[in-house]
């Protein structure tokens, strides 16, 4: 076949020049496209070995300023771009991919042609060389022969679209002397809070692009605005308490004005965990129980909680161990014949999805393969039904296709990423929850995660820890959480309420190396049975 990839990669440029250089002169402009022109005529020679290809170019402008106890630190403004491609041989049936990925400059940039002609050559050089390896190993091993490499490609249906993910108020219109200032009143302020000891605040306003060009046609731009903001104190009491957290999401300004999870602005926030820290810090530790209790969880816990033992078990090639060397594997998925898919993995009151439509960090209509991203029940009513899969991982699986593919950049290679995976709502409504919890613990907020290397089992700290009473919420205790068995816990939730909140989160990490990428996770409240951990 032909490699078409000669117009859409000049579009792409195009398109891409035009969005972050818009302050350069037209005649550099004009130069960078007549080079990319030259060099994509080359790509259009037949290569029998290739049977698919797609590209990807990605960057960013940003202002982020940051201020440590009240004094400014640091505060940058610039901009980043990556370029990536993977190509596919095809040899005797069986399919080798090759990727390369490299970080761009501006001079780069304008050299374009040259770059993406090295990158995709050497790409299908190393598609060639693993389909190779495959065909030689199905050969050798022939009772492998039909798990060795797939026979054929499920391509994507062609997409040629353009998304801007919309915003009230541009991140931009916000100087970087302007966050700079905001950045550093708000920490003088927290340091001015008796009982914080010391204190970080950093704020990030920007834009991200992704284009992506594949041989078979498509063509898809997606654009993001982003605006988020981080806050650490140390509150010093009876004891010494830490708390970090951030606030943002895929918008405009207004998320710093209250348009957040939180329903509060950054100022309001970092209070609020001043206040909430310095409260804990003269708080009395809780101590671990000695058996499972009745606990009640909220959206901001459970953000971490679908995170850990719902998101990453149910993302394909984790499943399929492709990161059992680095980050382990899936409770529920030991094998293709050995598995809890259509099994009770918990009670009818549990059911989880990945919805990449809705408004949070997991916002996206692509994945970085070109697939329309659909959303994905992972258990219905207490049954495991579905993964978040690639197009690779969905034909060993027999699937359709659901865009999990993505990558933290495109010089990195995408992986099967969960984007905005939460607990369903239910019926209930909160009040009657606690109405009817005569005993018992209440989790506020998320801290820290310790989890099994199969998501089996885990221990996740709170924020805040109370004590319920006869329906009533009482005695705060500090270093508190919850431990158990997955399972044991899932099929123990016997009351969903029904005011669910998404809550995003800036450092999820996967891969190796490490790619960190921001999603968005969450549920409503919940009740179940687990042991309470504590400092001892």
């Amino acid at each position: 076949m032909h490699f078409k990839l000669n117009e859409l990669i000049v579009n792409t440029i195009k398109a891409f020049f035009l969005v972050f250089f818009v302050e350069l002169s037209l005649d550099l402009v004009e130069n960078a496209k007549d080079k990319i022109s030259v060099a994509m005529g080359t790509f259009a020679k037949k290569e029998p070995a290739l049977f698919y290809a797609d590209c990807r170019l990605e960057g960013g402008i940003f202002r982020g300023a940051h201020a440590l106890n009240g004094n400014p630190k640091g505060a940058v403004e610039d901009s980043d771009f990556s370029v990536g491609f993977r190509a596919f041989a095809k040899k005797n049936g069986v399919i080798g991919m090759g990727f390369v990925g490299k970080q761009l400059g501006e001079k780069q940039l304008f050299g374009i042609s040259r770059e993406l002609k090295e990158i995709f050559f050497l790409a299908l050089k190393r598609a060639k060389i693993n389909a190779e390896k495959k065909a030689f190993f199905k050969k050798k091993h022939r009772v492998l022969s039909e798990k060795i490499g797939v026979a054929d490609f499920l391509q994507e249906q062609v997409h040629v679209d353009k998304v801007e993910f919309p915003f009230k108020k541009n991140p931009l219109n916000l100087s970087l002397e302007e966050i700079v200032s905001r950045a550093e009143k708000l920490s003088a302020a927290l340091s001015n809070t008796i009982g914080i000891v010391a204190n970080e605040v950093s704020l990030v306003c920007g834009f991200e692009k992704k284009i992506f060009a594949s041989s078979s046609g498509s063509f898809i731009e997606q654009t993001w605005p982003l605006v988020e903001g981080f806050a650490y104190v140390a509150a010093k009491g009876k004891a010494v308490e830490t708390y970090y957290g951030s606030l943002g999401n895929f918008k405009g300004l207004e998320v710093l004005e209250g348009e957040n999870e939180f329903d509060k602005t950054f100022e309001d926030y970092c209070s609020f965990l001043a206040e909430g820290t310095i409260e804990l810090s003269n708080a009395p530790a809780m101590k671990t129980t000695d058996a499972p209790m009745t606990v009640i969880t909220d959206p901001w816990f459970n953000a971490l909680l679908s995170h850990e033992i719902m998101g990453h078990p149910s993302e394909a090639d984790r499943a399929l161990k492709r990161e059992a060397a680095w980050a382990g594997r899936s409770w529920w998925f030991d094998g293709i014949d050995d598995n809890r898919f259509n099994q009770q993995v918990g009670s009818l009151e549990l059911s989880a999805f990945s919805d990449p439509s809705l408004s949070g960090y997991g916002v996206y209509k692509y994945d970085d393969e070109g697939t329309l991203a659909k959303k994905v029940f992972h258990i219905k009513n207490g049954v495991l039904i579905g993964f978040l899969n690639s197009v690779e991982t969905s034909l060993i699986l027999n699937e359709v296709p659901n865009g999990g593919m993505r990558a933290m950049a495109a010089e990195h290679v995408p992986l099967v990423r969960m984007n905005n995976t939460a607990i369903a709502h239910g019926s209930w409504k909160k009040e009657e929850i606690f109405e009817e919890t005569k005993g018992g613990y209440y989790l506020v907020g998320q801290k820290t995660p310790s989890i099994g290397e199969t998501r089996q089992n885990f221990k996740i700290t709170c924020w805040k820890l109370f004590k319920i009473e006869n329906g009533e919420i009482g005695q705060l205790y500090r270093q508190g959480g919850i431990t158990g068995d997955s399972q044991t816990f899932f099929k123990s939730i016997d009351a969903v309420a029904d005011d669910f909140v998404l809550h995003n989160i800036p450092n999820c990490g996967k891969g190796t190396p490490m790619q960190t990428m921001r999603v968005g996770n969450g549920g409503p409240h919940l009740r179940a049975m687990a042991v309470v951990s504590g400092a001892h």
